[in-house]
Parts: C-alpha cells; structure tokens; sequence
C-alpha cells in the first residue's frame, strides 16, 4: 500500500513537472500564467492561456485562445509603483510582437490595458519612463504538447 501511494506522489510530482506555468510575486499580487486545455473541435483553440493575478481572495483573470505566445513579469514604474506587464500574440509574420501589451494594477488587481495590436505606445505611456522590457515567454504549443493537448507540430 506504501509502494502505491509513493508511486501516486512521485507521478503526481512528475506530471507537475511537466505542466509548465510562469509564476511570480508583485507587490503582494500572485501572477500566474499557465497552459490549460479546452475542449474544441478545432485544433487552434484546444490550448487556453490562462493570466491570473490574485490578492487574497480577490482575482483576475483574462483567459486567450488563438494565441501562439503569452509571458510577463513585475516592473517598477518611475521607481514608486508596481506594475503587472504582460503580451500575448501570435507567432505569424503578420502578428505584432512589439506590441500586444497587457497591463495590470497588482494593487488593485484592475485592468489598464489589454493586448491588442496597436497599443505599444499606450503601454509605453502607462509605463512612463520606464522601458518594455523583454519578457520571458512561453510556448502555447510547446506546453500544449508536453501536456497531451492534440494540436499540430
């Protein structure tokens, strides 16, 4: 009986393993960004990012389908207030990776900015002085595939 529930524990841990999230802190907000399934007949929407930040029992959270890559990170604006800054977009010659920039208040856990295609500069602003920085990605794919989700090469 052990042997079975310590077999249970390790899969369990193994299985984690392999579902890749990004997960940090800012300014007492958790901010997580992971890959989860969803069913759909078509294979552009069987993978969903989900974008939560949370504050106690307080949450947020933005969910995006279609989308090839999603990261972010906590920046400091104007070296005073937190910010959560994020991009999701696609990966096709006609996506536009400088833009697509999401912004959250952590404090608040309120919305400034959603991605979209043409808001580099009202992120810019947002942000103030302080630069976009480059932020770690994830793969939708990549993560979608580790996980078992049917979606092409």
């Amino acid at each position: 009986m052990r042997l079975i529930a310590a077999l249970y524990v390790l899969s369990t841990l193994l299985a984690r393993a392999a579902h890749a999230e990004q997960v940090f802190s800012c300014d007492g907000a958790e901010v997580r960004i992971e890959v989860v399934a969803h069913e759909s007949p078509t294979w552009e929407d069987r993978a969903q990012a989900v974008f939560t930040v949370s504050r106690g029992r307080e949450k947020t959270v933005l969910r995006y389908q279609n989308i090839d890559f999603i990261g972010g990170q906590c920046v400091v604006k104007d070296k005073a207030q937190s910010l959560v800054i994020f991009q999701a977009y696609c990966g096709g010659s006609g996506c536009k990776d400088r833009d697509n920039w999401g912004v959250i208040d952590p404090r608040t856990l309120r919305v400034l900015t959603v991605p979209s295609v043409t808001n580099r500069e009202e992120a810019k602003k947002i942000l103030g002085d302080t630069a976009l920085p480059t932020l770690p990605l994830l793969s939708i794919f990549t993560e979608a595939r580790k996980q078992g989700i049917k979606v092409p090469d």
